[in-house]
């Protein structure tokens, strides 16, 4: 991470027991960016010696020892916390100098922009600013149509109480409904067909009995019967046309009340009519007051414009003539340009010969150096095979170590101890390679292996390239859209579930990681090498390394 300040830098430093010279802190104070580049370049010192890679620890010194010398003119010695005296920096000077001071006084001595149209540009605006405001000679006029206009009384519906009634009686009245039974048409129908029907039972078994001397038989009830039930059916076929004149005496008083409704209304808006032309005549003599003002405004606005033509006209010969100042301005910067754009390239050939020249013996005095320097750590051993013997132990501890966390299990402590590896290390390690195990089962299976193109190919004979695709759909900018339209460049035969994987894979931190491997590299203190070295020491496996790798250069 970045430090903001010494403060916090300062902290880093106790937290991670890396050892600071004075000439380092002094640097690191005056600018903070050179602080945390000394910070991370001494970590990734730490990480490789801990790990033993002796390659990666020498180049990241080198590194470390070019950036003191480039920035402060000293080295740092075996361990950076030394202050050696390094003389070998670019200097220059630059025989342009004087011309380029000459420049440069013209330029702070040139004098100072002066209107030379001011005087007339001021009479001008005191002319405007003196113009009285506008006052309207109709406005008393204007105010008492207002007012009048104002006091009119709101419209009220002179109707409004007989038309609430008769609504409430219309509205009232409820859906058509017909009881039978209180019906006293019906009532009296029934009256009626029920007494005739008993007196033609009655009168017929007086026949029958007449007939056959008073004696009762079946047929004279039969045939009473009869009679009766005529009378009976007859009165039921008088309820449908009692249903029906019911209902038209409920439509009837239903049009009464619309009728007068129509009525009401039609008085009601021949008085809003009467209303409304009474007030759109005082809305008209307003208006024609206020047209009369508008005039006179108009006429106002028409010799406050010719003051202002007559104020911009003076202010453009005054911009003309700060146009002839800002060009000869213009000129003297680019003779400033152009001198100095001379003496940049003379600086630059300077400069290209004296790297060549120091390269050439670079590369064989950092050697000699590093070897030097380092010579501390094999006095500790009795001899160089008793070294050899403690390093490929350590080696062998690591490799054993390695096998374990990509199988997701934890070595012991003897082997973390011989491999010099902290827990923090071992718990980051299983993590990542339980992650990716996660993201290869989410996605059905392994990655097919790199295509070695990052604008797509076909999947190789194992099976689809999840690398390729996903590496491709990261440099277009638009994953999501690069997988729907190229998944089976890649080897796919379908595209679903593919975007999950993809984010699973390619979140914040995996951005995160991107940006501090590019600016790793973009920094002239890093290689490639060195950024290898730095990605192995955080605990990334080899292919996402070169997933990485591949993505960022």
């Amino acid at each position: 991470m970045a430090f903001r300040n010494m403060e916090e830098l300062s902290q880093a430093i106790a937290q991670s027991g890396q050892s600071w010279s004075d000439a380092d802190r002094s640097l690191a104070q005056k600018d903070i960016d050179y602080g945390n580049s000394i910070f991370t370049l001494k970590n990734d010192w730490l990480d490789a010696t801990k790990r033993g890679d002796t390659s990666a620890a020498k180049d990241i010194h080198d590194r470390t020892e070019d950036f003191r010398k480039q920035y402060g003119g000293y080295a740092g010695g075996a361990d950076g916390s030394g202050f050696i005296k390094d003389s070998t920096y670019f200097r220059y000077d630059d025989p342009y100098k004087s011309t380029l001071d000459g420049l440069a006084d013209q330029l702070v001595n040139y004098q100072k922009y002066k209107n030379p149209y001011q005087d007339r540009l001021d009479a001008a605006a005191d002319r405007l600013e003196s113009y009285g405001p506008f006052v309207n000679p109709y406005q008393q006029q204007i105010d008492d149509a207002a007012d009048r206009l104002g006091s009119y009384d709101p419209y009220q519906n002179p109707y409004q109480t007989q038309t609430d009634e008769v609504l409430d009686k219309y509205l009232g009245r409820g859906p058509f409904q017909y009881e039978l039974d209180s019906d006293p048409l019906w009532q009296n129908y029934q009256k009626t067909y029920l007494r005739e029907g008993q007196r033609a039972r009655e009168d017929t078994l007086g026949n029958y009995a007449a007939a056959t001397g008073g004696q009762a038989s079946t047929a004279a009830v039969n045939a009473a019967s009869q009679a009766q039930d005529y009378y009976s059916a007859q009165m039921t076929d008088k309820i449908p046309e009692l249903y029906q004149f019911a209902y038209d005496q409920w439509l009837n008083e239903g049009n009464q009340y619309a009728n007068q409704l129509n009525t009401l209304r039609g008085l009601n808006s021949d008085a809003l009519n009467a209303w409304s032309a009474n007030l759109g005549l005082l809305g008209t003599q307003l208006g024609s007051w206020r047209s009369l003002g508008s005039d006179k405004l108009a006429e106002w606005d028409a010799n406050r414009g010719l003051l202002n033509d007559q104020l911009n006209a003076w202010r453009d010969r005054g911009n003309d003539a700060l146009t002839e100042w800002n060009a000869n301005l213009g000129l003297l910067n680019n003779q400033i340009s152009s001198v100095q754009g001379i003496s940049d390239n003379q600086y630059d050939r300077a400069y290209q010969k004296w790297a060549a020249d120091y390269q050439a013996n670079r590369d064989s005095l950092s050697d000699t150096r590093y070897d030097d320097e380092t010579a501390y750590t094999r006095d500790q051993y009795a001899n160089e095979t008793q070294y050899n013997r403690a390093q490929e132990q350590k080696k062998q501890a690591l490799s054993q170590a390695l096998e374990w966390m990509q199988m997701g299990l934890r070595p012991s402590d003897e082997v973390l101890s011989a491999a010099g590896l902290s827990g923090q290390e071992v718990s980051d390690y299983i993590r990542a390679v339980q992650a990716q195990a996660a993201a290869k089962g989410g996605s059905g299976g392994g990655s097919g292996g790199r295509s070695g193109s990052s604008g797509g190919g076909a999947g190789s004979a194992s099976g689809p390239d999840y690398s390729g695709l996903f590496e491709a759909a990261y440099r277009s900018g638009h994953p999501e859209s690069y997988i729907a339209e190229n998944y089976k460049k890649f080897g796919f035969s379908k595209s679903t579930g593919l975007v999950k994987d993809y984010n699973s894979t390619h979140d914040e931190d995996f951005d995160a990681i991107v940006k501090e491997t590019r600016d790793m590299i973009d920094k002239s203190e890093y290689s490639q090498k060195a950024t290898l070295a730095h990605l192995r020491a955080k605990g990334y496996d080899e292919k996402t390394i070169e997933y990485l790798m591949d993505v960022v250069i």
